[in-house]
């Protein structure tokens, strides 16, 4: 296992251990009186997204351990380490497309324009 793909091992699994630590503390401190309530709802289905996260990071776990890691399961092309390291529990190229419009839309500078023409529509 090479360095890079070894902190993404070593980083799944701290997260696997801390989304298990979240999961227990969640399900096992619920009052048994509780009745189906806004918070109950909430944490049944905070507990659900716990759970979802928690087998994705199995799942990338296991890729890793039988060597199949970083392959796209759309396509069966391999998936760079470098982006697999921003989004670790990636399965597909795809997963991908909504970081890139996010840092297209959050990074791309505005066009400012060099008189105020754009201001017009909001004082006509």
């Amino acid at each position: 296992m090479n360095g890079d793909l070894e902190t993404i091992y070593t980083e799944l699994l701290q997260m696997k251990e801390e989304l298990q630590s979240k999961l227990f503390e969640y399900a096992s401190f619920r009052s048994p009186a509780e009745h189906v309530s806004m918070n109950e709802v909430q944490t049944t289905t905070l507990l659900y997204h716990i759970k979802e996260e928690l087998q994705d990071v199995s799942l990338a776990i296991a890729k890793i351990e039988q060597g199949t890691y970083g392959i796209c399961e759309a396509t069966g092309d391999a998936i760079p380490l470098e982006q697999m390291s921003i989004l670790p529990t990636a399965r597909t190229a795809d997963d991908f497309l909504y970081h890139k419009q996010y840092e297209k839309k959050a990074f791309t500078p505005y066009p400012h324009e060099s008189d105020d023409s754009h201001f017009e529509a909001f004082h006509m």
